[in-house]
């Protein structure tokens, strides 16, 4: 009888210190394995996400006006700063319903602050209704690229697609134009350090149609690129230039060409508000970006990890 509180002591002691022993195990695997807070290649689909919105930017302005003024400076900007010819010129072949921006050969600096060379190559054809602009219901233009260098990253346009979604005979007091938007790019890093593969699939909506300054309401004039507002919603997927996966929602991303942040670089439009959930491989946490933090109209945005209650400011490229 007197012996059962030693077995009673003894089965307590041994719970503790196993029960210590899991603890100090727990404690190493935390020290040895940190929460990965890494955001680098979120920078990487951000590239790809503004070259392509430019890609379509450029080519909505040229077939419209048949110019890039706001894209292209008075004159070329070379390396060691000779000025020359005008960068970006725009040839039309009416017969094929193609029309071409070429860049020159030698990188020229765009008043987006960009520096670009090559040619995009944008085609009409497919379009349906009658339609031979943006802004007409049944519009599709494809592009495609030759020798496209931006900031010294070649951008080979595997496939781009946009086409004008919106309903015939749509009110533009109610409703707003819309365009669908795939693509498949790849973007070669200078360097040799790698090569960014983005495909996507975009509903892109001109928010403010009902703004007649912006677009008329006959149809008959070009949109005021300079003051439209494009809502961006829809999917992404990709590999990182280390050839690692990933996956991305854009919710609500709005593209502001009113916002301009930088006097020296007048048409730098960044994305002002609307957030990105990226999906990194290997089932790590998503990360989510912020393009509304600090107010907007600034070339920052937040990245931030819910799962490690992990941010970061990043400066949007």
């Amino acid at each position: 009888m007197k012996t059962k509180p030693v077995y009673k002591n003894f089965a307590l002691t041994l719970f503790v210190l196993t029960l210590a022993v899991m603890l100090s195990d727990c404690r190493k695997k935390k020290k040895e394995n940190p929460p990965d807070t890494s955001y680098e290649y979120v920078q990487e689909h951000n590239l790809a996400e503004a070259y392509n919105n430019d890609i379509g930017n450029i080519g909505n302005e040229a077939s419209e006006k048949g110019s890039v003024n706001n894209y292209k400076q008075q004159g070329n900007l070379l390396v060691g700063g000779i000025d020359a010819a005008p960068c970006a010129t725009v040839t039309l072949d009416a017969a094929a319903k193609q029309f071409t921006v070429d860049f020159g050969t030698i990188p020229c600096l765009c008043k987006d602050g960009r520096m670009r060379s090559g040619k995009l190559i944008y085609n009409y054809s497919a379009s349906a209704n009658g339609a031979v602009w943006p802004r007409h219901p049944g519009f599709s233009i494809t592009c495609t690229s030759q020798n496209y260098v931006v900031d010294q990253h070649t951008v080979n346009i595997i496939q781009r697609t946009h086409q004008n979604i919106t309903p015939t005979g749509f009110n533009p007091a109610t409703t707003n134009l819309k365009w669908q938007v795939t693509a498949n790019i790849q973007i070669i890093k200078p360097n040799n350090q790698g090569t960014i593969s983005w495909a996507a699939n975009r509903i892109k909506e001109l928010i403010n149609t009902s703004d007649t300054t912006v677009y008329h309401p006959s149809g008959n004039y070009p949109i005021a690129w300079n003051k439209a507002k494009l809502l961006i919603n829809g999917q992404a997927n990709g590999t990182t230039s280390s050839n690692e996966p990933f996956t991305v929602t854009a919710s609500n991303l709005l593209w502001d060409a009113t916002c301009t942040p930088d006097p020296s670089r007048p048409f730098r439009h960044p994305f002002t508000s609307g957030t990105v959930t990226f999906n990194p491989p290997n089932n790590k946490p998503a990360r989510i970006i912020d393009f509304g933090y600090g107010g907007g109209c600034d070339f920052l945005a937040q990245v931030c990890i819910p799962d490690y209650n992990f941010c970061k400011i990043i400066t949007l490229p």
